[in-house]
């Protein structure tokens, strides 16, 4: 009688340490599952960003075109009365680098003399992530007719 005890005992006691292993290797298995779709969505929200800073320069509400032969500059006019919208947690600046200016945020009251555009910011409540990527750009015063150099800047924040 205390053989078939002592033996169900054992089984028992194997059958709980084979659980645990197989617990302990489903919950790495899920951890690597969870770590490997962050790294996708990252990336994802990386060509994203690529891809809206790369096209935001093309749209039409902000590029300079002459009788209708879009030139490759961005319309500072255009830049102080944009409707961007939905383009999620995002800030997105534009800052004449060349020649160099006073580093004054643009508004109607004081265009041409500022060298800094805010074109669209939304901020979340909370900032956990914060990607940057920035492009160089042509700026055009249509005042002055001349093309300055600048850059365009995204912040992506997640």
């Amino acid at each position: 009688m205390k053989k078939a005890e002592l033996q169900m005992q054992e089984s028992i006691l194997a059958i709980f340490i084979v659980t645990i292993i197989i617990g302990l290797a489903l919950f790495t298995f899920y951890q690597l599952q969870l770590r490997s779709i962050n790294n996708y969505k990252l990336e994802l929200e990386q060509n994203r960003d690529l891809i809206l800073i790369s096209t935001l320069v093309n749209k039409p509400e902000l590029s300079y075109s002459y009788l209708g032969s879009e030139e490759n500059a961005l319309d500072t006019i255009k830049l102080l009365d944009n409707n961007l919208v939905n383009l999620g947690f995002k800030e997105i600046t534009i800052k004449q680098v060349y020649p160099n200016q006073n580093n004054i945020q643009c508004t109607k009251q004081n265009y041409p003399d500022c060298n800094s555009y805010l074109i669209y910011n939304k901020k979340p409540s909370k900032v956990t992530n914060t990607q940057i990527i920035s492009l160089p750009i042509s700026l055009y015063f249509p005042y002055t007719q001349e093309y300055h150099a600048g850059i365009i800047e995204l912040k992506s924040y997640s």
